[in-house]
């Protein structure tokens, strides 16, 4: 009897073993992920998912594209915010509707078409979100209708309340009159630990819009967030027009004495050009009394992708011929509003000292000293910087928990398969 009591035990361990249920999903603690952003490690490359893990099909700013980039392990997802006519944060990358959503068909308008610049295209902010936009179903790179529709920022955030995810939004503002109304969008959620959603969703701004400290602590929604005990994050974004404006360095110094900047986003466009001074300030002079001493870039590969749908569903690209290399010259092609896609070294100008837009290259990247970066193929660099030991992403890892990758297998939800 006693053996048979000892095999049924055996038999119901493995059992409970075989039903754990293996994902990408990384136990992560924000605060953790936060403190990486602010701290430089030789053996770690923050990665952003740009608008989550789009392209193969699924939509951009989307719950699915979202929940993908939980799923293949990324901490961080760049997201894009719009303010509408009637004050709602629809989350949609171009200042137009066409590319991204139905809108032609729905108001039986000319479809947008991003290979000719042609089709109807009214933009987030002159349209409201009630009635119209919260209709709108999203459309994916090859040109197909989702089910989904176009998703606020409360609403994204209570989707990752609901699916437990610890990952942390940054929030690219296309309009300097959405920041306030998202904090306040945002004062009362938080993810399933409790946290805050101000704290975990990153305020990425122009940094043209408040130039400094002062500036920016004048604002109404930031008083309340330091009365309310809101340890808000915040990274000011240069671009290389700014350093006509004002004092870019002096600007960066000043931000690196608060407590709630956590990084500085730079867009260079090749060595020596406009902002490499600020980019060599992290590097080689920032201080120990500096709250942060990172910087992050945007790696641009271009927006081409092969089609691998049916003609009758996909972008009709026209006479617009997409080529069999989708890079020229090293190159890539970029989908411009209202116009055909170009190079995206045809519109540098004076940005880059040698007429091209080195961002293009993950290599000349990592060279330049970036410790975090925003990409399209997080999950491909993901693999690469693990080969390459730039990606121990143990600094972000809540408790005692670890890496699953590093251990050839993924965890999610074991709880929910495992009886006590």
């Amino acid at each position: 009897m006693q053996s048979l009591i000892t095999s049924i035990m055996a038999l119901a361990l493995l059992n409970s073993q075989l039903l754990v249920v293996y994902a990408a999903r990384q136990p992560y603690d924000v605060r953790k992920i936060i403190d990486a952003f602010r701290h430089p490690h030789d053996d770690l490359t923050i990665l952003c998912a740009h608008r989550g893990m789009r392209w193969n099909g699924t939509t951009e700013n989307s719950r699915d594209s979202y929940f993908r980039a939980t799923e293949a392990g990324l901490e961080c997802i760049e997201t894009d915010i719009h303010l509408s006519q009637d004050g709602y944060l629809p989350m949609i990358h171009d200042n137009g509707l066409g590319r991204t959503t139905d809108v032609g068909e729905q108001t039986r308008q000319p479809a947008y078409n991003p290979f000719t610049g042609k089709g109807y295209n009214p933009t987030a902010k002159g349209t409201n979100f009630k009635g119209f936009i919260e209709n709108l179903h999203l459309r994916d790179e090859q040109g197909r209708v989702h089910i989904e529709t176009v998703p606020v920022l409360p609403d994204m955030v209570r989707s990752i309340y609901e699916s437990g995810a610890n990952v942390m939004l940054q929030l690219d503002f296309k309009d300097q009159a959405a920041v306030e109304p998202a904090y306040w969008a945002l004062k009362n959620l938080t993810n399933r630990a409790g946290v805050p959603a101000n704290e975990w969703c990153i305020y990425k701004l122009q940094a043209k819009w408040w130039k400094n400290p002062a500036e920016f602590e004048a604002l109404d929604w930031v008083q309340d967030a330091f009365a309310s005990g809101v340890q808000i994050a915040y990274i000011p974004v240069y671009n290389p027009e700014d350093e006509t404006l004002w004092d870019t360095l002096e600007s960066l110094k000043e931000w690196a004495k608060t407590n709630y900047t956590i990084s500085a986003e730079f867009e260079i466009y090749s060595t020596g050009a406009a902002l490499q001074n600020l980019q060599d300030y992290i590097v080689h002079n920032a201080t120990e009394t500096d709250t942060f001493r990172t910087s992050g870039i945007f790696y641009a590969p271009g927006d081409f992708v092969n089609f691998i749908t049916s003609k009758l569903t996909r972008f009709d690209t026209a006479n617009y011929s997409i080529p069999a290399d989708i890079r020229k010259a090293n190159s890539a092609y970029t989908l411009k509003e209202n116009i055909a896609p170009v190079l995206l070294d045809s519109t540098v100008g004076n940005k880059s000292l040698d007429g091209h837009d080195h961002r293009s290259d993950f290599a000349w990247i990592m060279k330049q000293g970036f410790q975090w970066v925003i990409t399209d193929t997080a999950d491909v660099w993901d693999a690469q910087l693990r080969a390459e030991g730039r990606r121990n992403i143990s600094y972000m890892l809540a408790g005692k928990e670890v890496d699953g990758v590093s251990k050839g297998w993924y965890r999610r939800h074991t709880q929910s398969f495992i009886g006590p």
